[in-house]
């Protein structure tokens, strides 16, 4: 009996949405506050745009899961309680500082369509991604870097012939190396996003597709 009342509660949508989520945002939390992405912003900072991401990769993967064995009707109950879910665990993370889900709820939406205009923007996956971490840190994008980079190193190779020069080398060379730090921030971004829809498209599978049809209909006619 205990056998088939753990696969049941494998398979709810209630837990497994919620606990998809939860654990999206630790590891990109995680993974966000290594150095090694020259993101320097606070912690509270890197937290808010990790749950956004979060929600953005749990609702893209479940589309990319499921989006040809339901109807849009039939995905109410997901929405439902994926937002219900995120409200939740952004109003306990962010309670203490006064913040909480209906004051932001426009800033989030915003930030939430910026990255599914990215992915539908960008034809290769890498840029898409690129794309995201620039709207995730409100920087420069990585193309734009990239070409920087390549004016400050010419730039150095021209000041290594002129001795009239010799006193900006320092300043170049700083320049070049904090561009390519920054650059490191979208290739690892790059890697990890992708990374997290797999986690999240693995976790969402395990859905009860069938629950999930009933409770969409339940709501439906609490709705008319």
């Amino acid at each position: 009996m205990n056998f088939f009342i753990r696969n049941k509660a494998l398979s709810d949508p209630a837990i497994i949405i919620p606990n998809c989520l939860q654990s999206l945002l630790e590891r990109i939390s995680v993974d966000f506050d290594r150095e090694e992405y020259n993101w320097k912003k606070p912690w509270g900072v890197k937290r808010f745009e990790s749950i956004v991401l979060a929600k953005f990769i749990m609702d893209y993967s479940f589309e990319g899961v499921f989006s040809n064995n339901l109807s849009e009707n039939e995905k109410i109950s997901y929405y439902s309680l994926s937002n219900a879910a995120f409200s939740s665990i952004f109003n306990e993370e962010f309670a203490e500082i006064g913040m909480n889900y209906d004051d932001m709820q426009d800033v989030i939406n915003n930030k939430i369509q910026d990255y599914y205009n990215a992915r539908k923007e960008n034809d290769q996956a890498h840029e898409c991604y690129y794309q995201i971490f620039m709207h995730i840190i409100g920087g420069n994008s990585r193309s734009d870097l990239e070409k920087e980079l390549k004016r400050k190193e010419s730039g150095l190779e021209l000041m290594y012939g002129n001795d009239d020069f010799s006193s900006m080398i320092p300043q170049y060379k700083n320049t070049i190396k904090v561009l390519k730090e920054k650059i490191i921030g979208f290739d690892l971004a790059e890697i990890m996003i992708p990374h997290m829809i797999r986690t999240a498209r693995q976790k969402l599978r395990n859905i009860n597709l069938k629950k999930i049809k009933s409770l969409s209909k339940k709501i439906a006619k609490e709705s008319v």
